[in-house]
């Protein structure tokens, strides 16, 4: 059986910092942070009182009204960049065998915060029958991937994952891997997460990793930086289409990138701490370039998880030395999420976009905001501005609560041998 190889052909995004793929990228490589002061709600009551939060969005533009005003925001974004990829992708899934295509979507809370927390005030304040007919199934995750097939016309296999902030790259694995398989031709993988609510921000007050830089809240989100003090929350969502080369080429696709690699791993200790020798993160970054084929030699850009929390920083940072060796210190590694924030799963959707828009341009965006780095995160973090160079392999990993670990390998394509 020929081996059939996976491409990215689209890609939808709403992001704090840019909604859409180009204005995203424009602000990542110009560095251009979307973090403010809440807007969604009244801040003050919070230590922390910012957030990024997606702008400048109306889910009307791709979603009937009616079911915009029972639906989750998560819903909203997911639709929405559902849309957005399949347009990207300029392919007409009417004309596609439906049953070959596939969705699957991924996310951390689904709509525990607005749908949940809103039917649940009404029930304690005027009892049962106050609870709207549709609340059942508008606060199960797999919704969204529902509304996504029924809205695209998607009827192949479906799925929807919660894998906290390693979703984004484990959706992407799920469409790999169902096209390597033979089970579908393409598929619209997505994840999001809105997460800007009083509760949920109440809770990541609590456990104490939230940034408190409420007078400069640009300035937040610092990864390796020697003055971090925490992540920053945010809200958004991301839809990739992939496809089969084959299928792709036979339509004259753009393809953005190859993806030919994915590894995950778990530290299987602790729900919140994180190996600080980066001992699991090392068997996931090794288990990844053994199922691609690829020595450590040929990677040329990491799209970071750094989240700006100080333990899993100098985690991830110990990891890649261990791993590279020396040649860790010739990899230009950034972490985005000091321009758009934490966005929980949707955070490695983000990545996705910008490691497969820097391979495909040629341009690593930077980690902003590293002013004084962490004399023990002393590797090439790419500090404030982009870095044009060639690339032809990209390393995506991210960090997920309870020690998940995962690791994504994309390649430019076509690759010059």
């Amino acid at each position: 059986m020929v081996k059939r190889r996976v491409v990215i052909t689209g890609l939808g995004i709403l992001a704090p910092n840019g909604n859409g793929k180009d204005a995203y990228w424009d602000a990542l490589i110009n560095g251009r942070s979307g973090i403010k002061r809440i807007t969604s709600f009244d801040p003050s009551p919070f230590s922390t009182q910012f957030a990024g939060e997606v702008k400048c969005f109306d889910p009307g533009d791709y979603f009937d009204p009616r079911l915009v005003k029972r639906s989750a925001r998560f819903c909203h974004f997911g639709v929405a960049t559902a849309k957005m990829a399949v347009k990207d992708a300029d392919i007409d899934i009417s004309r596609e065998k439906s049953s070959r295509c596939g969705v699957c979507f991924g996310t951390t809370i689904g709509a525990e915060n607005d749908i949940y927390e809103h039917q649940h005030r009404r029930f304690l304040e005027f009892g049962p029958k106050a609870v709207g007919r549709y609340t059942a199934p508008e606060v199960t995750p797999h919704v969204a991937t529902g509304y996504i097939c029924s809205e695209l016309k998607i009827t192949g296999p479906n799925s929807t994952l919660s894998s906290g902030c390693s979703s984004g790259l484990d959706i992407v694995n799920w469409g790999y891997s169902m096209i390597k398989g033979g089970d579908v031709d393409m598929a619209v993988v997505g994840c999001a997460d809105s997460m800007i609510f009083p509760f949920a921000m109440s809770t990541f007050s609590s456990l104490g990793i939230l940034s408190k830089r409420n007078e400069e809240p640009e300035k937040a989100s610092r990864p390796y930086d020697n003055d971090r003090d925490g992540l920053v929350a945010s809200e958004g969502g991301v839809s990739i289409v992939v496809e089969d080369l084959n299928h792709a080429l036979e339509r004259d696709a753009n393809i953005y990138a190859e993806i030919v690699s994915y590894a995950t791993a778990c530290e299987a200790q602790d729900v919140f701490h994180v190996e600080l020798n980066g001992k699991t993160l090392f068997t996931a970054l090794k288990q990844a370039l053994i199922n691609g084929k690829i020595r450590g030699e040929e990677i040329d850009y990491i799209c970071a998880h750094g989240n700006a929390i100080p333990s899993y920083d100098l985690a991830e940072t110990n990891a890649f030395k261990t791993f590279f060796g020396d040649h860790a210190y010739n990899i230009p590694i950034s972490s985005i999420k000091s321009m758009t924030g934490h966005a929980f799963a949707a955070a490695g959707g983000f990545q996705v976009v910008a490691a497969s828009l820097g391979l495909k341009n040629g341009i690593i965006p930077p980690t902003i905001n590293l002013d004084v780095p962490d004399p023990l995160c002393d590797l090439d973090y790419v500090p404030h501005s982009a870095r044009y160079c060639s690339m032809d392999t990209a390393l995506i990993n991210t960090h997920s609560v309870g020690g998940t670990h995962a690791v994504l390998v994309l390649k430019k394509y076509p690759q010059v041998n």
